[in-house]
């Protein structure tokens, strides 16, 4: 009986042991997890200290909304042609061509040398004849050849009296509305890709083409250039509308919230909503009807809500 109390006693004795530690244990753990509400970690109002997530400011770049010139364009391709008039000339007297002095294509000038030609008969004297050209042009025929027994009024050569360089472009019916002579356009050339040239529309086809729906438009150029050559392909972009005075801000910069345009701008140091309606865009810019007056600080980058605090870190160009 004593050994069996002994025991007793001894598993008793552990049994408290054992709750004593787990008492101890379960009273650190606790005060561990409460240390978070420990003053030293409250802010003055006894409310969390604010992580340094929520004080730290978006990094943006901004815009000022200001008024300008909004134009549409529209980009096709086009030729350069030259405006010209052809001429014949005739030869002045008969007999045989000894000389030639022209080829198809060469530029010739007032009073150049075009043929000799002999008109001696068997038994006379000897009396060859130079004819000369009575304009400049471009020999665009050259019928005649050396040796050649030719007729008093027969052609000798054809030229081509070149005008100044002209755009010949067809341009889609739906461009009608807004094109208008005196309308500007700008091109570039395989050439010089990254140079801009500019051109005039001068005059608009009165019909309409109906088998791909284009109307035919002729465009002087603004400055001539020796680099552009009768021929060329060009890549025409024409101006298709054009509006002044007008807020235009970058299409970029318009997102949507509940399914309504709105923008951001900058006010107080933080990043505001402003609803926005729009009119006309294209790939790159787009006019503000109305939520903006102009002078505003609107983000073009940085990811913001309404209320984020923002840190302006350069002008967008």
């Amino acid at each position: 009986m004593k050994h069996i109390t002994f025991d007793r006693i001894i598993t008793v004795i552990l049994l408290l042991v054992c709750i004593a530690l787990a008492s101890v244990v379960g009273y650190r753990y606790l005060g561990t997890g409460s240390s978070s509400q420990d003053p030293m970690a409250m802010g003055m109002e006894g409310g969390p200290m604010p992580s340094s997530t929520q004080s730290e400011a978006v990094n943006v770049s901004v815009v000022e909304v200001t008024r300008g010139v909004f134009t549409k364009s529209s980009t096709m391709g086009a030729e350069l042609a030259g405006s010209r008039d052809t001429v014949s000339i005739a030869s002045t007297v008969s007999g045989q061509i000894t000389e030639l002095f022209v080829s198809e294509g060469d530029e010739i000038a007032l009073g150049d040398p075009i043929a000799t030609i002999d008109p001696s008969t068997a038994g006379s004297k000897y009396k060859s004849q130079t004819l000369t050209s009575p304009l400049s042009g471009t020999v665009y025929e050259l019928p005649s050849y050396l040796g050649q027994q030719i007729s008093s009024g027969a052609t000798l050569v054809t030229l081509g009296m070149t005008g100044d360089l002209e755009i010949t472009a067809s341009i889609s019916e739906r461009f009608l509305s807004t094109l208008t002579e005196g309308l500007q356009a700008t091109f570039t050339t395989s050439a010089w890709p990254e140079e801009n040239f500019t051109a005039t529309v001068a005059s608009i086809s009165p019909q309409v083409n109906t088998s791909n729906r284009t109307v035919d438009v002729i465009l002087t150029i603004n400055e001539s250039d020796e680099r552009l050559k009768e021929g060329m392909f060009v890549k025409l972009t024409l101006i298709t509308d054009q509006q002044d005075n007008v807020l235009v801000i970058p299409s970029d910069a318009i997102t949507t919230y509940l399914g309504e345009p709105v923008v951001y701008i900058v006010e107080d140091g933080a990043a505001k909503r402003v609803p926005v309606v729009t009119g006309d865009s294209d790939n790159s810019q787009s006019v503000v009807v109305s939520g903006l007056e102009g002078g505003e600080q609107l983000i073009t980058a940085g990811s913001v809500v309404d209320g984020t605090v923002v840190s302006v870190i350069g002008e967008a160009l």
